[in-house]
């Protein structure tokens, strides 16, 4: 029968985090020594590996999910999330975890609130942050403007150069968007990465390291009148 644990105040049914004490000095110690092979284990052997196995999980499972809890204590959420992962992918089964890391991942993306307003006739305008590749923030706006396009048109339509083709395709029209712009090594901008709806609300994951652009879809020379308010939050940062 498993004896239940108690990780940030969950009582979870089953198996923690630990390291086991070997005799060699190091791991890769443990690997380095070679043995001729020997013939296969009795029935008897056979259980005792398996029981220290066993015993050796367990105690690593413990131990991995209390040093993410002291981890969490200390306000070091990005290392006890991903211990917690860890002993997810051991075991799964462990009552608790996936709720701890619910509640992680929200106080990440919830803290560091930035607010500032799009002003809807400026395309894309100036940089509003800086993001890192693969840490999520998310992005949050409300608000409505006056979407304006004014454009002489005669019998025919829009000429060949049809103001609505300078809008990103796949993006609804006036939907309000961000764009990444990556940087190098030596903040140098690169090729801009392509641009993701955001409508009222997404969370994003930056695949590469950049500056964080944010406008509404509309063709350039546009009219528009408003303004959006928006508010950034998670793992972002100043833009310069």
């Amino acid at each position: 029968m498993k004896r239940p644990f108690v990780f940030g105040g969950v009582v979870a049914s089953g198996l923690v985090i630990a390291a086991v004490l070997v005799g060699p000095s190091s791991v890769s110690d443990l690997f380095g020594q070679q043995k001729k092979a020997q013939k296969p284990p009795s029935v008897a052997a056979m259980r005792a590996f398996e029981l220290r196995e066993k015993k050796a999980r367990e105690q690593f499972l413990r131990d991995t999910a209390q040093l993410a809890k002291d981890y969490e204590e200390a306000g070091l959420l990005e290392k006890a999330k991903n211990l917690l992962k860890t002993v997810q992918r051991v075991d799964g089964s462990i009552a608790g975890v996936k709720e701890k890391l619910d509640t992680i991942e929200e106080t990440i993306l919830s803290a560091n609130p930035y607010e500032f307003q799009v002003d809807t006739a400026k395309g894309w305008g100036e940089p509003v942050a800086r993001v890192e590749q693969g840490k999520k923030f998310r992005v949050a706006a409300k608000g409505s403007y006056k979407f304006v396009v004014e454009e002489m048109v005669g019998p025919t339509g829009f000429p060949s150069d049809d103001p609505l083709r300078q809008m990103i395709k796949g993006i609804p029209g006036g939907a309000l968007m961000a764009i990444v712009i990556p940087l190098n090594d030596r903040g140098k901008p690169g090729k801009p990465g392509q641009p993701v709806e955001i409508g009222e609300g997404k969370e994003i994951t930056p695949k590469e390291n950049g500056l964080l652009f944010i406008g509404v879809n509309a063709p350039a020379g546009n009219k528009n009148q408003g303004k959006i308010a928006v508010q950034l939050s998670g793992y972002v940062a100043p833009p310069k």
